[in-house]
């Protein structure tokens, strides 16, 4: 056999493995037994990829938030997302749906669920995810939509929430005009979780201000104003710890 011969056959060997191989690679054990999506919860398993997320879910020193599925947040009805779903139904209008907004998850807004507007006729506690569960969320001390409410800032339906003390509302209003997450969740996330914080403080260093004396010994302060600057770093690492 000439070396033309064996040169042909080594390319259509090749050719033939190019189009045999990713056939024969991509074959894995029960990749033909599918998750039920049916009525009811659905059981895909979310910490299948996202393990670490279920960790810090679980964690004994994890918060209020402990309790709450994948789905109570990241497919919530509160969002107004159509999320792809295999069924139909009450709470769901319509047929099935293979996903318009988001298909499985999204990223959702703290205030979604906080912002003190209650169900806002989702019929959320008929949904799957949240029927016969009420307790995880409103706990056993009647906590309605105004106790789970981020109240104190001027951003929910009651009167008395005027946040005009506030000492943080400038920080979460900062956040809502910030696009690295959604809403005011850089705010609620550098606050109530135990991610790091990298902050520099940019503050004067003097008061200022004129005093004048009239011929009476009257004082009169007619302005104050601040000058200076002093930069300061703080690094607070995150103290969240695997179990």
């Amino acid at each position: 056999m000439n070396s033309k011969k064996i040169a042909l056959m080594a390319i259509a060997i090749v050719a033939i493995g190019i189009f045999a191989l990713p056939s024969t690679v991509s074959l894995f054990s029960g990749q033909h037994t599918w998750y039920d999506l049916g009525e009811g919860k659905n059981d895909v398993p979310c910490e299948k990829c996202h393990a670490e997320i279920k960790d810090e879910m679980m964690s004994s020193d994890n918060g209020v938030h402990r309790d709450l599925t994948c789905a109570m947040c990241h497919r919530a009805p509160f969002t107004g997302y159509g999320y792809a779903r295999g069924h139909a139904g009450p709470p769901y209008p319509g047929p099935p749906l293979p996903g318009e907004e988001a298909h499985a998850a999204s990223t959702v807004e703290c205030m979604d669920c906080h912002d003190g507007k209650g169900d806002k006729g989702t019929i959320h506690y008929a949904d799957p995810e949240y029927g016969g569960v009420c307790g995880k969320c409103h706990k056993g001390w009647g906590y309605n939509s105004t106790k789970l409410s981020a109240s104190g800032f001027g951003l929910t339906p009651w009167a008395a929430d005027t946040g005009e003390k506030a000492a943080h509302t400038k920080f979460v209003l900062d956040a809502m005009n910030e696009t690295l997450m959604d809403g005011a969740n850089e705010a609620c996330i550098a606050c109530h979780t135990r991610v790091g914080v990298n902050i520099t403080w940019t503050k004067n260093e003097n008061l200022e201000f004129t005093a004048n004396e009239n011929e009476t010994g009257y004082w009169t302060i007619p302005s104050f104003a601040a000058s200076g600057e002093n930069v300061t770093q703080v690094n607070t690492p995150n103290n969240w710890t695997q179990p």
